[in-house]
């Protein structure tokens, strides 16, 4: 039962995409997040999300975060929602050699350290992808 709710979750996903892209021009384009997640040898949950509507775009698992593994995935968000005005994401290298796709548009690289002080400092670095 839970696999066929996640099919009719993904096909309902799918059949709005163009809704969703013109909510998005309307808004003047999308800011994409992008970020992967794992536990231990587990595939890495990778996932595309608009940043100001909060709204997951492309979800995929992947085995590892290398950029060769992240393009086919960053194709398909281009071609569905097309080019993102900005990227956000952290320095994994997979996804810094990935994102070239997505010629001169802004990006931000976030990342947290710890100081040892039971405080989380957060960066944000801009640059251009070119």
């Amino acid at each position: 039962m839970g696999r066929k709710f996640i099919a009719y979750l993904a096909i309902a996903h799918q059949q709005s995409r163009h809704r969703l892209k013109a909510r998005m021009a309307e808004n003047g384009g999308y800011i994409l997040r992008l970020d992967g997640t794992c536990e231990s040898d587990s595939p890495h949950l990778f996932t595309g999300m608009d940043g100001i509507f909060k709204i997951v775009l492309e979800n995929v698992k992947l085995p590892s975060e290398k950029g060769e593994l992240i393009i086919p995935f960053l194709r398909n968000i281009e071609q569905a929602y097309g080019k993102p005005i900005v990227l956000v994401h952290d320095i994994g290298q997979g996804i810094l050699s990935a994102i070239f796709i997505f010629c001169a548009i802004s990006a931000r690289i976030c990342w947290m350290r710890n100081t040892g002080k039971s405080e989380i400092v957060y960066k944000n670095t801009k640059f251009e992808v070119s």
